[in-house]
């Protein structure tokens, strides 16, 4: 039986995923991604269950600002300009804005919301964030939506294979969590062990 708590939780995400569908579906099916390889990351490494299920939910909310940006900006490929940038980087303030409205108070899930774009060498946004000032669970739902983004049709960029987007995240040694990364990149070689090389899980 499901705690009550727990069904109400999943009502409201139920509620905002709408929302994100019905914006773009694009952002809906990177949410979906990225909140499945944040439960499976959190469960490869031992985490409790409570806390797998914290991740998942924050994996699914984690941009859920865009709902708040235009469309057409979210689909338009790169170069943006200026303005354009500044209104896409304002989502992760915009959702973590969003869901203290709604009433949310899970401090993991609103920190991965407004912090997912933090990197290590304070390069990130919004807060520009350095170090230890970003929390793990911050750090693994980051690897979790860079590896997703790369591995996913974007209209800016090539899709890559799961092996080049790893690859790509290694050289990112100033902002991404080395240690992670490393954890991260086992789970998806033995999630794709038994498959060839593809472009997504």
């Amino acid at each position: 039986m499901i705690p009550p708590r727990t069904n109400h939780q999943l009502r409201r995400v139920s509620k905002w995923m709408d929302l994100a569908r019905a914006h773009d579906t694009a952002l809906y099916r990177h949410s979906i991604m990225v909140s499945r390889l944040a439960a499976s990351f959190a469960a490869f490494l031992g985490r409790p269950e409570a806390e797998q299920h914290t991740l998942r939910r924050a994996g699914l909310l984690h941009d859920i600002g865009k709902i708040k940006v235009p469309a057409a900006l979210l689909r338009q490929p790169l170069p943006l300009t200026p303005e354009q940038l500044s209104i896409v980087r304002a989502h992760p303030q915009l959702g973590y804005e969003l869901l203290l409205e709604a009433g949310e108070t899970d401090e993991i899930l609103l920190s991965v919301v407004r912090d997912h774009h933090e990197r290590l060498d304070g390069t990130g946004y919004p807060r520009k964030l350095t170090g230890g000032r970003i929390s793990w669970p911050v750090r693994m739902v980051t690897l979790c939506d860079v590896f997703a983004a790369m591995t996913e049709p974007r209209p800016y960029a090539d899709v890559m294979f799961w092996d080049e987007a790893l690859e790509r995240m290694s050289k990112k040694r100033t902002r991404l969590d080395l240690d992670l990364l490393s954890d991260f990149a086992t789970m998806v070689k033995a999630m794709n062990a038994s498959q060839k090389p593809s472009r997504s899980l």
